[in-house]
């Protein structure tokens, strides 16, 4: 449970720190809006390959949407 309250925050923060609508997170990362709302809302977890494409849309690593690292930005 506190996997899923740390990915919503970091989602939700890094989203809106970056400036992007929820649709314009969906469209990078190649997802729909309501994957999106939902994620946020804690209502559901992303696949593998999803988590992945959310967090190259954003440029930040998976650890730390996951809430496994406080270094944000992936290794290049």
């Amino acid at each position: 449970m506190e996997r899923l309250q740390a990915f919503q925050d970091r989602l939700l923060l890094a989203r809106r720190h970056r400036g992007m609508s929820q649709e314009g997170l969906a469209m990078k990362a190649r997802l729909f809006k309501t994957d999106i709302s939902k994620y946020e809302r804690g209502q559901s977890m992303p696949t593998l390959i999803r988590l992945v494409r959310l967090a190259d849309a954003l440029s930040m690593s998976t650890d730390y949407l996951l809430g496994r690292s406080e270094e944000c930005h992936a290794d290049a």
